[in-house]
């Protein structure tokens, strides 16, 4: 949790705040002027989906049907949420991975369809995202035989070590060959962390978040494009970190 927590005071509006805080201390105008141009960049959709084209790696959706064959498609984990009222339904994001994973095993591209245990440490009652995601892809049609999941993964090193354990990583000789689906901006570093894992990785990018094309609207502020910021940012911190710890 601490690791997910301390990239947020590097985060636009944190710094904005800090900035403010350090013009009512110091009486001084200087960071009030770096806190409205990094705030007005941050949120400008122009800068964002620059940032984030970058994170992306300028990747580009792939067509199912070219996808190579692997041992086994693997999911990497949506974000979960309960939502209010007395149904007790959960409502997941990024559901672009599931559909896009569900694509390449209805191509034939692999006999087993893997989704990690996704687990939420701050809310230890939510399901494992593993499970729901099995349940639902039972629900499209794909036979209980064919789908798997890992143990509780809070974060995706823990679900490259599970998905390798699962797939008998150094029993064979040969690694074995995983198509990866998860989203583009997302896909640097579990590519990195499931190759160290032992695996051959065949990454296929799903739920672009880059909006393309300029128009006047991409010089105008606003949230959306503050949100985009803050998800490329904690992205490259990310990778940052395993850069670090991994050498």
């Amino acid at each position: 949790m601490l690791r997910e927590i301390l990239p947020l005071f590097l985060m636009p509006t944190c710094v904005v705040l800090a900035l403010l805080v350090v013009a009512l201390r110091t009486r001084q105008r200087w960071p009030i002027v770096i806190a409205l141009v990094l705030l007005w960049a941050a949120s400008t959709p122009v800068t964002s989906n620059v940032l984030m084209r970058a994170v992306e790696g300028w990747r580009v959706r792939q067509v199912t049907s070219d996808a190579p064959n692997a041992d086994a498609i693997v999911v990497l984990s949506l974000s979960i949420r309960d939502v209010p009222g007395k149904s007790g339904a959960f409502e997941v994001d990024d559901f672009d991975r599931f559909l896009g994973g569900f694509d390449l095993y209805k191509a034939g591209k692999a006999p087993l369809l893997i989704f990690p245990g996704g687990w939420v440490a701050s809310r230890p009652n939510l399901p494992l995202m593993g499970d729901v995601l099995i349940a639902r892809a039972r629900d499209f049609g794909v036979p209980a035989s064919a789908l798997s999941t890992t143990g509780k993964a809070s974060n995706t090193e823990q679900e490259a070590e599970g998905v390798a354990q699962l797939l008998g990583v150094g029993k064979s000789p040969t690694a074995p060959r995983i198509l990866l689906v998860t989203s583009a901006y997302h896909m640097s570093r579990p590519e990195m962390l499931f190759r160290r894992a032992g695996l051959e990785v065949i990454p296929f990018p799903v739920d672009f978040q880059t909006k393309l094309g300029i128009t006047p609207r991409s010089f105008i502020p606003n949230g959306d494009a503050l949100k985009q910021t803050d998800a490329a940012l904690h992205e490259i911190y990310g990778r940052m970190y395993y850069w670090i710890v991994g050498g």
